[in-house]
């Protein structure tokens, strides 16, 4: 997976940097079906300085898909925290559908997805 991570308005620490490396190899492991190539992820802190508060927005490119997340907060490791688990929220749903499992749950339509297959 390739990303990018921008910084507005404000200078990074390596704790921050350390806990963004993290999340990104959290993620990365659970994106092992796409190829490196097909996958791009990238993230924007920024600090809005009259109240101190930070905004992540977070934006996942898979294949026919692009996932997005916005948060703000005034803990910048809650606000870079939570986008993440928007991010992995919003893919696992993605995961779920390309398993056809809303269609599964469904009685009636377990007949047609079997005979697809």
């Amino acid at each position: 997976m390739k990303f990018n991570v921008a910084f507005r308005n404000f200078e990074s620490d390596d704790k921050t940097r350390k806990l963004i490396q993290r999340l990104t190899r959290k993620l990365d492991k659970k994106l092992t079906s796409y190829s490196g190539d097909e996958v791009f992820l990238r993230l924007l802190l920024e600090e809005i300085p009259p109240r101190r508060l930070f905004r992540a927005s977070l934006t996942l490119r898979v294949p026919e898909k692009t996932i997005a997340a916005k948060e703000e907060r005034h803990d910048l490791d809650e606000t870079i925290r939570d986008a993440f688990a928007e991010i992995d929220r919003q893919l696992e749903a993605r995961k779920a559908i390309l398993r056809a499992e809303p269609h599964w749950k469904r009685k009636a339509r377990r007949e047609e997805l079997r005979k697809i297959r």
